[in-house]
């Protein structure tokens, strides 16, 4: 097939929505007289409402701010400062209290709901991007990303009573109605074998001891996002949504479809008990249609009688309702304990989504109002409110909250990174390999190369590469204009890509990804006894035998600290494996190794100490052989400080 065949280009047009969408309210654009109104933009990504309904409050992660809006007059009324990053929020259950996680601060804030002042800031775990209050009123459930855990604090004093392990990257918490439960869904899948699908994880907190009572395993997904419960005749359970990648398959699928699909997980929680062990029944069931995928879903609420259910899907600025009834009947066509029987199933969709209404750039959370009439979506990329009619299903009107009017190149080129349309069929965007503001899925992917299934390498970073070129595991592209155009057109996309305007804005958004603060760093850049050691060793030039280490086997040598540790050359260094057509591959940057699991090319090393201890007792990455247990230790812990 000629290669000029490959390159389709995507259809703009959501024509397909035609068939689901009700005739619609006016889509009425309500002007913003904001107070104080900055420069910077907002983007929101999270919502909560007040338990009369008279109060929007909006997240604003790249503002640092929190918004009230007034919902008799869909207005911005008080902009109230967060912490760095706010990335959630949370209500106590009589509304009198706020509490905002803000992620670069590794804090709370507790905003006072009726003077809208922040009464105090108290501290949380590494990189908080999640928080539930409790039922009670005396505890709060935070989930930490970088910590991969889950801080019990006092709701009364701010001390964190205990942390509990979470699964990968956790990131959104919901408490079960009758708030026995705290469920917390994780980013990224449980840290595993490169060549098996992913398996992630829903993890569960009993709200009366503070300790885990179930693990929920997920099987074939990864990027569990919002949790909504939902109550029906038949009981409750949770809607999660997800991601489910055949990264095992050639990349040239893309071409096929169903390479990067798209939907919900379906979980009934406790289903039944074996001995002391909870177990819960699984289903994922998936948004996609046939020939248009629903990519990146994100956002999840329901109505109180559990009638309807919304679920954004980011990547494609669309919001689908689905009727629950239905989705019960479809869930009672397969037998239990085979949660993917419906995973592979494009035709599910017909059968339970109701309605599909556009929403603006880039739809994150979602909210229902009390009394189930109005539903409410934050859109990250255009600094907007989608307001639904759900009687109506149709959008009722879209609220501006007021960001900058004049978009620059490098917010144009985030927006670029959000926006799944430009991929055949909508299957992904930047942004679904890279979640988090640029962060690695942890996955292994086969790419397309002269011998289809072989050359399975580990995803990476895109935070903190500008100065990192070449760029692949091969280093064949000499720059991110390279990488984020004619290869990402060609390769993944499968589609006539970006403008070269469009690259340029693009790659300008990816530079500015910037590493966060690294928590085992002291502020002061002191480093601990055992960190000084390990950079003693990172710098050595003898054994501990005193032979001098050649040049090209000391650490420095491939990583040295002038160019972000890593000489931007490939090296065959001799840990070809049998799926590799090459050897040699380019030596990737060690900034912000603490958060980037597993390693090596292919994503083989599930920690660091099996990049030394399983793959490389013949030191093949640097003379490590003489050192001992604590001084390989020593070096793990200066790495990540790096």
């Amino acid at each position: 097939m000629a290669a000029a065949s490959l390159i389709r280009r995507p259809l703009r047009t959501p024509f397909l929505l035609l068939a689901f969408v009700l005739p619609l309210a006016s889509h009425a654009t309500i002007p913003q007289d904001t107070p104080g109104a900055g420069h910077r933009y907002l983007s929101p990504v999270d919502l909560a409402i007040s338990p009369n309904g008279t109060r929007l409050y909006v997240v604003c992660e790249d503002a640092n701010l929190v918004l009230a809006v007034d919902t008799r007059s869909n207005r911005v009324v008080e902009r109230i400062a967060a912490g760095r990053q706010p990335k959630a929020i949370a209500l106590s259950r009589d509304g009198s209290t706020i509490y905002v996680a803000n992620e670069l601060d590794n804090s709370v804030s507790e905003i006072d709901a009726a003077s809208l002042k922040v009464r105090r800031t108290f501290g949380a775990g590494w990189g908080p991007a999640g928080v539930a209050a409790g039922r009670r009123g005396n505890t709060l459930y935070v989930a930490n990303t970088l910590g991969n855990d889950v801080s019990v604090l006092d709701a009364a004093t701010g001390r964190n009573l205990r942390s509990l392990p979470a699964g990968t990257f956790p990131e959104y918490l919901a408490v079960s109605p009758d708030g026995a439960r705290v469920y917390v869904s994780n980013l990224l899948a449980a840290i595993g074998r490169f060549d098996q699908p992913p398996v992630s994880e829903l993890t569960v907190i009993d709200a009366d001891s503070n300790q885990i009572a179930e693990r929920i395993p997920i099987p074939g997904v990864i990027q569990l996002r919002h949790i909504a419960p939902v109550r029906t005749a038949g009981g409750t359970y949770l809607l999660v949504p997800f991601l489910r990648p055949k990264n095992l398959n050639p990349l040239v699928q893309i071409e096929q479809g169903w390479y990067l699909t798209h939907g919900v997980a379906v979980i009934r929680t406790p289903a039944s008990r074996q001995g002391d062990r909870q177990t819960s029944r699984v289903d994922e069931v998936l948004l996609d249609d046939v020939d248009r995928y629903f990519a990146d879903g994100f956002g999840a609420a329901a109505t109180s009688d559990g009638t309807f259910a919304l679920v954004t899907a980011s990547g494609c600025d669309t919001v689908s309702i689905l009727d629950t009834r239905k989705l019960d009947h479809l869930l009672q066509s397969v037998p239990p304990g085979n949660p993917e029987a419906l995973a592979d199933r494009l035709d599910s969709a017909r059968r339970i989504v109701t309605a599909r209404l556009p929403t603006g750039k880039n739809p994150t959370s979602v909210v229902i109002a009390p009394g189930d009439s109005l539903a409410y979506i934050a859109n990250r990329m255009d600094d907007t409110i989608t307001v639904v009619d759900l009687r109506r299903r149709a959008v009722a009107a879209t609220i501006d909250l007021g960001g900058p009017r004049q978009i620059t190149p490098e917010r144009h080129g985030q927006q670029l990174f959000y926006d799944a349309t430009y991929c055949f069929q909508h299957q992904m965007a930047c942004a679904t390999c890279h979640p988090h503001k640029g962060l690695s899925d942890g996955l292994a992917w086969s790419l397309e190369t002269p011998e289809l299934g072989r050359d399975v390498v580990e995803n990476r970073t895109l935070r903190a590469i500008s100065e990192t070129g070449p760029f692949k595991w091969n280093g064949n592209n000499p720059d991110l204009e390279t990488q984020a155009g004619p290869r990402t057109a060609m390769y993944i996309f499968r589609s006539q890509g970006f403008s070269d305007s469009q690259v340029r804005d693009l790659t300008t958004f990816i530079r500015s990804l910037t590493l966060p603060p690294n928590p085992r760093r002291k502020a002061n850049e002191v480093l601990t006894e055992e960190q000084e050691r390990g950079r003693q060793i990172f710098f050595r030039t003898t054994t501990n035998t005193g032979e001098i280490i050649p040049t090209q086997e000391r650490c420095y040598f491939c990583h040295p600290p002038q160019t972000h540790y890593t000489a931007r050359v490939h090296m065959d260094v001799g840990t070809k494996t049998p799926y590799d057509t090459n050897g040699s591959f380019d030596i990737p940057q060690l900034e912000g190794l603490y958060m980037r699991a597993p390693y090596l090319h292919n994503g083989e090393a599930l920690t660091l100490e099996e990049i030394w201890t399983k793959y490389s007792p013949e030191d093949k990455h640097g003379i490590t052989s003489d050192m001992d247990k604590v001084q390989l230790n020593d070096l793990i812990e200066f790495l990540k400080t790096l």
